[in-house]
């Protein structure tokens, strides 16, 4: 195998990671780079497992060859030679991107040890001991999202590979009985502070969270969108029975609602079961309502509908113009501005309801557009859908013609959310980098930026092959909101919104870091 070693750091457990290939030393890349694929280093080198992935530059840049790019380790690899990448030498990459780890040196491990399962240790703090669980932001003490506590601190659990048996050990810990039902995708909320176990598999037999196989305290690749949560019946010694039930509504939509009840231990059902199949029914007829959340107006906001008594969010996986015609149809707001995407108008919570909605514009509610069934999404609240409607009376947008509106046949004024301009520059596919977004242009910060990012750009504005990426307001400051920082496209992206990046509204950046881009005019 392919020595490692970790240079320019206080020790041999930290530092900047290094590869010996073909008789030299050279660097990796920070393309696709994550805690999975460093936790491989650590423990190639005996090092324990990788506590945190330190900034870019923070233990120098490299020099000699960039050896990997795009690492994509499982978890299980002895070395880090045996992950996925393009292959020796093959990079996109400049030595301002070398990556660094840092290793918990002081549990060192045999180089040849896996990934292990973790048990509970003695330490106490507070009255907590480590695996300790409890659960939060549940409408009860019996559901929520799990937190896991660890060495004096709170944590959440990733929902990668979460099922049923893991809830069930979940439940039985708490003593709150049967475990109903498991979620994932943050279904109770963003925790907060440090994401303590990912790849939890139990078998149901465990006697507490932390006795079930893991990638070990800490090591995970996940964001809080992922945190995992758990429904529980709340009883220990009841006995439960469910039952279902459907109901055909007059949109020719079949729902089914199951209730669950508790037997003192007879055959009947008591009238106190009957109550609560009635209540689920009626709920489940108020299926459909939308509003608009965390907007500055009635009128524009995070889209959220109602579903058997719950309020959630909309993905925004092709979320567009037309669906946010129909949202602000039926809140009687008059005609849509913009589709929003990206949760631009915070993150929601609870559940997500709707995904790859395909309304054609003429629906009269967004529920009865297409979409993928109430529940069934792969997404996250970062993903979270809005609309800026125009709202009913207050037309904008008209000045400039004498207030009488747009001169008859000319094009809608209003670019679609995400639209993109180069500015400034000596042709349309040179210049800075503008996007226009809740509705107005704004600026991409230069960190991060290259040339797979204009790749992006130039292929969005039909403008060929990307020739160059220029930082520091090659073409001018811009003004208005920077609406985009720290991208890290692929190239493949049908849009810059598409894109790996920070949130709008969080950045360290201004217009002297505007971003520009050189395209091949076609």
């Amino acid at each position: 195998l392919p020595e490692i070693r970790l240079a320019n750091g206080p020790s041999r457990c930290q530092g900047r990671v290094e590869i010996f290939y073909n008789g030299s030393w050279g660097t990796v890349c920070d393309d696709d780079w994550d805690i999975v694929d460093a936790n491989v280093v650590c423990r190639q080198l005996g090092c324990g497992h990788a506590i945190t992935l330190p900034a870019a530059m923070t233990f120098g840049q490299g020099s000699g060859p960039i050896f990997l790019d795009n690492v994509d380790c499982k978890g299980w690899e002895a070395a880090l030679s045996e992950c996925w990448s393009h292959g020796w030498g093959i990079h996109n990459c400049y030595h301002y991107e070398d990556v660094a780890v840092i290793c918990n040196e002081l549990s060192p491990t045999q180089a040849s040890e896996g990934p292990t399962s973790r048990t509970l240790t003695s330490s106490v703090q507070d009255g907590e001991s480590d695996g300790s669980i409890r659960l939060v932001s549940g409408t009860d003490t019996c559901q929520g999202r799990v937190e896991i506590f660890y060495r004096g601190n709170w944590g959440t659990v990733c929902d990668d590979d979460w099922g049923l048996s893991d809830a069930s050990v979940v439940c039985k810990q708490v003593g709150c009985g049967q475990a109903l039902d498991y979620k994932s995708n943050a279904y109770f909320g963003y925790g907060t502070g440090h994401i303590l176990l990912d790849n939890v598999n139990c078998d149901g037999s465990e006697p507490f969270l932390a006795a079930c196989y893991s990638l070990g305290w800490g090591i995970h690749n996940c964001g809080h969108h992922e945190d995992a949560g758990v429904i529980c019946t709340g009883l220990d010694r009841s006995t439960i029975t469910s039952f279902t039930t459907s109901v055909a509504l007059d949109y020719e939509e079949t729902l089914t609602a199951t209730a669950t009840a508790v037997t003192d231990g007879r055959d009947q059902l008591s009238l106190a079961t009957e109550v609560v199949t009635t209540g689920l029914l009626t709920i489940e007829q108020e299926s459909g309502g939308v509003r608009l959340a965390n907007g500055n107006g009635s009128c524009r906001g995070r889209v959220e509908v109602r579903h058997r008594g719950t309020w959630g969010t909309v993905c925004d996986d092709d979320w567009d113009f037309p669906d946010a015609q129909v949202v602000c149809r039926q809140l009687g707001c008059g005609a849509a501005l913009a589709a929003t995407v990206l949760s631009s108008f915070g993150y929601g919570s609870g559940p997500i309801l709707l995904d790859n909605v395909g309304c054609g514009g003429g629906e009269a509610r967004l529920a009865d557009c297409f979409h993928l069934g109430w529940g069934q999404h792969n997404c996250g609240h970062h993903e979270d859908a809005g609309v800026i409607c125009r709202a009913a009376g207050r037309a904008r947008g008209t000045q400039g013609w004498g207030g009488h509106g747009l001169p008859p046949g000319l094009p809608h004024p209003i670019p679609f959310p995400g639209s993109l301009r180069l500015v400034n520059g000596s042709h349309r596919c040179e210049g800075r980098v503008e996007m226009f977004y809740l509705s107005q242009w704004g600026t991409v910060c230069d960190d991060a930026w290259d040339l797979r990012d204009a790749k992006v750009v130039c292929r969005q504005l039909g403008c060929g092959h990307a020739v160059a990426a220029w930082g520091e307001a090659r073409y001018g400051q811009g003004t208005g909101y920077i609406f985009l920082d720290n991208l890290k496209c692929k190239g493949h992206e049908p849009s810059l919104l598409r894109c790996s990046h920070i949130r709008w509204d969080v950045h360290n950046c201004d217009h002297s870091e505007d971003a520009g881009a050189v395209c091949g005019i076609l």
